[in-house]
């Protein structure tokens, strides 16, 4: 059974990975959201799920997480960061500090927890950061989330150089995602026609199309020759020349 850390698993993504995975590998997980994991926990009541509760931005926390992983196994087959927060960016006054905490998270944490687990490795062992296409595309007052996704890829190909060898390291970009079912606080989210019709592909992202592409990293046999890259799941948005009055875009100032 393979051993797995995961950052950010009580919701979203993070859950739909855990749920996916849970019964064929053994899971090591951290969250600050105490109350989701608990329910998550009681939901799948498997001895393969380990959950730390914690925050990613204090280093302490992370020693204590390595900690209690290095004290439940000695090998660790993958690594997936998909931890993140956001605290917006020059409109909204984003202090320094805001920003360098999101800085921690987002892109420290995925550092800090690769460095000091990786004497831990398999052979095959496969490292898995969590971005967004927020890394080449924004929106206003998102410039600590978008700085650190973007950093995220920087990371990937340099961590894949260091790693040569012992583990393969690969990024995923996911689009806009609709993680409403996994979430603990039971978000409502009413998707239209033209939500799904903006995309190539005609739809909005689901959780289970980034799960896919996690497998599709973790598995040696399919991924062993990938390293360094980054996988765009994004329905093909970003792929779009979008000019006001064309294809049914148009621009209109708030």
């Amino acid at each position: 059974m393979k051993k797995i850390v995961l950052t950010g698993g009580a919701n979203g993504i993070g859950r739909a990975i855990v749920e996916s995975l849970i019964t064929e590998t053994e899971l090591f997980v951290i969250d600050r959201d105490e109350e989701a994991g608990k329910v998550l926990e009681q939901h799948l009541s498997s001895r393969h799920l380990h959950i730390y509760y914690g925050d990613l931005a204090d280093e302490k926390e992370l020693n204590f997480f390595i900690q209690f992983i290095k004290e439940r196994t000695d090998t660790i087959d993958g690594l997936i960061h998909n931890a993140a927060i956001n605290n917006g960016g020059l409109l909204s006054g984003a202090s320094y500090e805001d920003f360098m905490d999101v800085l921690k998270v987002n892109v420290g944490s995925a550092y800090f927890l690769t460095q000091h687990l990786a004497d831990l490795f398999s052979d095959k062992a496969s490292i898995i950061l969590m971005s967004s296409t927020r890394n080449r595309q924004s929106m206003a007052d998102n410039e600590s989330y978008s700085s650190s996704k973007g950093a995220l890829l920087s990371l990937t190909h340099a961590m894949a150089n260091s790693l040569r060898n012992k583990a393969r390291v690969n990024t995923i970009s996911p689009g806009w995602i609709d993680t409403s079912a996994f979430q603990h606080s039971e978000e409502e989210v009413e998707l239209t026609d033209q939500d799904a019709a903006q995309h190539l592909v005609g739809r909005v992202g689901e959780p289970e199309d980034i799960v896919q592409m996690v497998r599709f990293l973790l598995d040696e046999k399919q991924s062993g020759f990938i390293t360094g890259q980054e996988f765009i799941v994004d329905g093909g948005m970003s792929k779009q020349m979008i000019y006001h009055e064309e294809h049914g875009w148009r621009y209109e100032e708030d």
